[in-house]
């Protein structure tokens, strides 16, 4: 994500904390914030607990996280959308978000009518020069897209399933889970400097806060179509992990590269990998600036459009 992107999600976000509406809507307690966001993004974070607290301000320019502090400190879960996967419908929007936490409902909404920049409308309310709608439509619900707002707004209602495979279910559910589907359309190969024909689902590299020492515990999976891939594209595996670990984790690379991976049915990947705070924020900081995927998530959210 660009700065300028990034600014656009921090307004939307801070304005939606004065904003109220009409009919409460309330989400499910079960219900993955992923799920909301729909399909075709290049690639879906979620974030929730001590995680959130620690690593959420990442996602912003340092002025903006700390604008947005109050926000982020009554946020319970924040899950993102960026980018579009090629081939993706040509309006599906770079940037949705899902927040959900403790937000003031119903209150200071005259904060928004005051300020000539964002305009109401049916849904929630339009800043033309930030290109990004904004809505509060319940008591613990934030939702903001560079889009249209209605395709949130009704899967809020009626969330369907989550854009990680139920397969990974066990370790999507740790307080980081980033997942980026078909890695290598985009993300493995500007990594790479050339693509790779490897028919990968996708990657999912979660962690949870360690209870002793700090960092996290990490965890990372390539999915693939089946067992067969999962074998055969071992060594290719391996070389994208190899690229990603150097590119993003710094001085960290030597324990991710460090993991041992194995293979269980169409999954493979590797756990127990042991990370700090500092290096999972500068994957998130990537995201931010859009340097994670071969342009394709930078250039989609430029001027949060």
């Amino acid at each position: 994500m660009t700065s300028r992107g990034a600014l656009a999600l921090a307004a939307g976000l801070a304005a939606t904390m004065a904003a109220g509406c009409a009919v409460p809507l309330k989400i499910a307690a079960t219900a993955d914030p992923l799920a909301i966001l729909g399909s075709g993004a290049m690639a879906y974070l979620r974030l929730s607990g001590a995680a959130s607290r620690e690593l959420a301000p990442s996602l912003l320019p340092a002025a903006e996280a700390k604008s947005l502090a109050p926000l982020l400190a009554r946020t319970r879960v924040l899950a993102l959308a960026l980018g579009a996967m090629p081939g993706s419908e040509a309006d599906a929007p770079p940037i949705r978000a899902c927040l959900i936490g403790d937000y003031p409902f119903r209150s200071a909404a005259l904060s928004l009518g005051a300020d000539p920049g964002w305009k109401r409308e049916k849904a929630g309310y339009f800043n033309a020069r930030l290109g990004l709608r904004a809505a509060l439509p319940g008591p613990n619900l934030v939702l903001a897209s560079s889009g249209a707002l209605e395709p949130l707004l009704a899967a809020a209602r009626e969330p369907g399933p989550s854009p990680i495979p139920a397969q990974l279910s066990g370790p999507a559910g740790r307080e980081l889970a980033l997942w980026l589907p078909e890695p290598f359309s985009g993300l493995v190969a500007s990594l790479l400097g050339e693509a790779m024909d490897v028919p990968a689902r996708g990657l999912l590299v979660s962690a949870s806060p360690l209870a002793e020492g700090g960092g996290y515990d990490a965890a990372i999976v390539f999915l693939m179509e089946d067992a067969d891939g999962a074998r055969v594209y071992r060594p290719a595996l391996r070389l994208a992990w190899y690229a990603i670990a150097r590119s993003f984790f710094g001085d960290e690379a030597d324990a991710a590269l460090g993991a041992t991976f194995s293979a269980e049915g169409n999954a493979y990947g590797a756990s127990g990998v042991r990370l700090s705070g500092v290096a999972l924020a500068r994957v998130l900081a990537a995201l931010r600036d859009g340097s994670l995927g071969a342009g394709s998530v930078g250039t989609g959210l430029v001027g949060g459009r």
